[in-house]
């Protein structure tokens, strides 16, 4: 019996594990790329990039579309490390992962929010890393970069 409590002990706590409390990254590896703010990453599946909306390149290219799409897949591509981090709902409707993009320690949404390819944001509640996006947006603008030419 004593063995039986170890070994249920050693399962409940193996399970705690592995799901990541928020503000916990986890490292991910890329198994394709689909726009400026949307991956595939193993072994999480589809993830939405959270707070921002880039230009879309499906079913129609809108301007910029493409650069945001490049870039993200560039950087995701040539990354030596990438992270997600959780922050609030784990998934939207449509079943993707919501989660903050970390590339070589770099957070990715701000990186496209500096450049000038962040449409609008979605905004459904407190963000850990909101202000930096907020902030690199408006350095967009100021510097006319991507959209904001």
């Amino acid at each position: 019996m004593r063995k039986f409590v170890i070994w249920l002990l050693i399962g409940f706590l193996w399970g705690c594990g592995s799901q990541p409390s928020p503000g916990q990254r986890t490292v991910v590896t890329l198994d394709r790329c689909i726009d400026g703010d949307t991956a595939w990453f193993y072994p999480i599946g589809k993830a939405r990039f959270l707070y921002i909306d880039t230009p879309e390149i499906y079913p129609q290219m809108q301007p910029f579309g493409q650069d945001a799409a490049d870039h993200t897949c560039k950087r995701l591509s040539e990354a030596k490390l990438i992270q997600i981090e959780y922050d609030g709902q784990r998934e939207d409707s449509y079943g993707r992962a919501l989660v903050w993009v970390w590339v070589d320690d770099q957070l990715l949404q701000e990186e496209l929010a500096l450049l000038g390819y962040v449409v609008k944001l979605y905004d459904y509640g407190d963000y850990r890393y909101e202000r930096r996006v907020d902030e690199a947006i408006k350095k967009a603008k100021k510097n006319k970069s991507g959209i904001y030419e």
